[in-house]
């Protein structure tokens, strides 16, 4: 349906065109979530653990799946196979070295005390452990000399705290006291003590070690086991899209269960979640290219439209893509591969044809990001990365080979520029990601069908994007322009003069455009068709007379200007049956605005001066964009500056800027989007090329022409006097006249 009709359906009849608009827009944010997202709502099956299969299940998209049950036990076994570190109970080993340092130096005094026996030994029973030691070894220990008793200290040191320090002899709880009390003792037994000394000892250790003297150090061990459980490599299952799941009449295990409900099968797994994520991005996407729209493209028309088309191009390709990646192909990771078929080329040519080049590279950014998210919801493989630089890549190089198109045929060689890249890119992913050759040639051959496909369908549906959104492409006008095209093929013959008037229009009306970021191809074609009317009657107009009579001497001035003015519609006419683009129309149109055949107007009020000028005005209307105001002043100047007999630089430049300032004041510039900056660059750019056109030309002194031969002279070709030889022919006569001679 043609998209300028849904004003005329009853529906939106009472709808403004931006609200139209942004409706669609909508429409279109609706849709492309919908369809992005459509693979995380998959239907539940009645299964449970144990319970056989009753059909075939498979990967609904591809997705990577992680075994967190049988992870997070790992983790915790891997925790509590950490032994306890211990550390030493410095406080308590301490005590320990107080205790046996008080009893050396109580010892130590007793034995050089000269007290007598009896109050020594009452004062030497007031420290553990002699107040358990028996009479005679207290008395043994009284007679040992004091000369050697530091050197007994530092030795029993070493003992009791050697074994007491130890990891494999320390006590680190209260069972193992009593084992370490067994080691002190032997070592104390094997040193070379005095008998007493030992039995001194001894009953140190037995009175001082009661407790255990390591005890467990819980962040060194906390730390252990956080290593532990880093250490264990968390299983990912990778599930490609149609990857069988499980089979008809298989049990479902514990492992199945888990892919099952991480796909949503068997459980109600919200996946609201993940719309909102896709949401967003989309919204993001949207509000880019439409900011950037409005923001930095502000030259290209009719932008509001054309983004509905761009919305229109994108949902389509997600349309095919949705068909595509379901193909079955007869393998897991052929099957994620399918992706790769997705046009997305053929939506940005199209767009870099019909709107804009840029805004067809940012289309092809926002459609690779969203091909990934068709092929993978979630994002969570790399395939749906990788469909989505080929995507890229393939949108980038079709957008690049039509940014200069001359006809559609080019469109084919787009495609092979496509497939080539689509090719290159592939094998770079196979390379990084070390895909097995025969996925490779796979996606490969896909590739290649992408890039014929794309430019297939750019050929066959350009036309009709063309037609319903009513906007003509530059490839649409480059083909208008070719001079074999009927109507300027009937230009040229029929009303020769009219037709080389056209393109000089052409050629001042494009250099103007060019100054004043207007469409310069439209320009230049709207110029050659714009008095395609006077091909009715083509000796009326004055360009088309050469030596004839002025048949407007023989009629009346109304009837005059009615023959004047009918050329506009005789040329609509002529327009909409040979299928002329709706912008060329306009063109034809409004290239006179509404303004006066003025030379009649006068030459009517010679003879009635109450005389109508609404008989003499154009129907108009005047012109509605600049590219309709360039070629109206265009057209006025050029025929203007052929009129004048000596088109001087200064007289030329004159000329062109009143007949600016006349068009001005005769409101014709008024509903355009011309500025006054604009009807400047336009003066300075027609008395430039004018200047080229009407330059001064060396004068020649007269020379009288020879006689030539009866079947050898010019006639009246071009509207030369007979016998007038033109300035290529002047060899070619003197060869002739050396050949009579002879």
């Amino acid at each position: 349906m043609n998209i300028r009709r849904l004003g005329s359906l009853k529906l939106f009849s009472n709808i403004s065109t931006t609200w139209r608009y942004i409706i669609a827009l909508v429409v279109c944010f609706v849709l492309f979530i919908g369809i992005l997202s459509s693979g995380l709502f998959v239907s539940k099956l009645n299964l449970e653990l144990g319970d056989p299969s009753p059909q075939l299940v498979t990967a609904p998209y591809e997705k990577n799946i992680e075994d967190l049950k049988k992870y997070y036990q790992d983790q915790e076994e891997a925790a509590n196979a950490v032994k306890p570190v211990y550390k030493h109970d410095e406080e308590y080993l301490t005590s320990i070295a107080r205790d046996l340092s008080t009893a050396f130096i109580a010892l130590e005094e007793a034995i050089t005390s000269n007290e007598d026996e009896a109050s020594i030994l009452k004062t030497l029973r007031q420290t553990a452990p002699f107040n358990t030691l028996s009479q005679e070894v207290l008395q043994g220990l009284l007679n040992s000399s004091s000369e050697l008793l530091d050197e007994k200290e530092q030795r029993a040191t070493e003992i009791i705290f050697g074994n007491a320090r130890k990891d494999e002899t320390g006590a680190r709880n209260p069972e193992d006291v009593p084992t370490l009390r067994q080691h002190i003792k032997r070592d104390i037994d094997d040193a070379p003590f005095p008998n007493e000394f030992k039995l001194f000892l001894k009953e140190f250790v037995d009175v001082k070690i009661t407790q255990p003297t390591l005890e467990e150090d819980s962040e060194a061990t906390e730390s252990l086991r956080q290593n532990a459980r880093a250490s264990v490599r968390l299983e990912v299952h990778r599930y490609k899209a149609q990857q069988k799941i499980v089979g008809p009449g298989e049990i479902v295990d514990e492992k199945i269960m888990q892919v099952l409900a991480a796909y949503g099968l068997v459980e109600n797994r919200s996946p609201w979640r993940s719309v909102a994520g896709i949401a967003l991005i989309v919204l993001a996407g949207m509000a880019t290219m439409i900011f950037y729209a409005y923001q930095y493209r502000k030259n290209v028309s009719d932008m509001t439209k054309k983004l509905v088309l761009i919305g229109l191009m994108m949902f389509l390709v997600l349309a095919m893509g949705k068909g595509v990646i379901s193909l079955n192909l007869g393998d897991a990771e052929y099957n994620a591969m399918t992706g790769i078929l997705i046009p997305v080329a053929w939506a940005t040519m199209t767009i870099a044809i019909l709107v804009d080049v840029e805004i067809a590279y940012l289309s092809a950014a926002l459609l690779s990001v969203f091909v990934g998210l068709l092929a993978d919801p979630t994002m969570s493989s790399a395939t749906g990365w990788q469909i989505s630089l080929i995507a890229l890549f393939g949108g980038f190089i079709g957008v690049h080979s039509v940014s200069l198109l001359s006809q559609r045929s080019d469109l084919a060689r787009a495609g092979l520029y496509i497939a080539a890249f689509n090719v290159i890119t592939a094998s770079c992913i196979a390379l990084v990601s070390g895909t097995r050759i025969s996925t490779w040639l796979v996606s490969i051959g896909l590739g290649i069908v992408n890039g014929v496909f794309s430019s297939v369908l750019a050929v066959g549906t350009l036309h009709w994007f063309e037609t319903g959104f009513g906007i003509t492409s530059a490839v649409r006008l480059l083909e208008l322009s070719n001079p074999n095209r009927p109507l300027l093929k009937r230009l040229l013959m029929e009303a020769p003069g009219t037709y080389h008037h056209s393109v000089l229009v052409g050629n001042l009306a494009e250099a103007a455009a060019e100054e004043v970021q207007a469409n310069a191809i439209l320009v230049r074609v709207g110029a050659l068709y714009h008095d395609i009317g006077k091909l009715k009657r083509p000796y009326f107009f004055i360009e088309n007379q050469f030596a004839q009579d002025n048949p407007h001497d023989k009629i009346a001035p109304t009837l005059s200007a009615l023959i004047i003015t009918s050329h506009i519609k005789d040329g609509l006419e002529m327009a909409k049956e040979e299928n002329l683009p709706q912008v060329l129309q306009d063109i034809i149109a409004q290239h006179h605005g509404d303004s006066v055949v003025s030379f009649f107007y006068h030459k009517a009020m010679e003879d009635n001066a109450n005389v109508p000028e609404e008989a003499f005005h154009y129907e108009g209307p005047k012109p509605q964009t600049k590219e309709a105001a360039l070629v109206l002043l265009a057209d006025s100047v050029e025929a203007a500056v052929r009129a004048m007999k000596q088109p001087t630089p200064g007289r030329v430049e004159g000329l062109v800027r009143k007949i600016i300032k006349d068009k001005l004041n005769d409101d014709q510039l008024s509903q355009c989007n011309l500025t006054f900056q604009d009807l400047d660059k336009i003066a300075t750019s027609f008395v430039r090329v004018l200047s080229g056109i009407f330059h001064s030309r060396v004068e020649y002194p007269d020379m009288q022409p020879r006689q030539l031969p009866e079947t050898d002279k010019i006639g009246e070709v071009g509207g030369r006097e007979e016998g007038e030889l033109p300035a290529e022919k002047g060899h070619a006569a003197k060869e002739i006249e050396k050949t009579d001679n002879s």
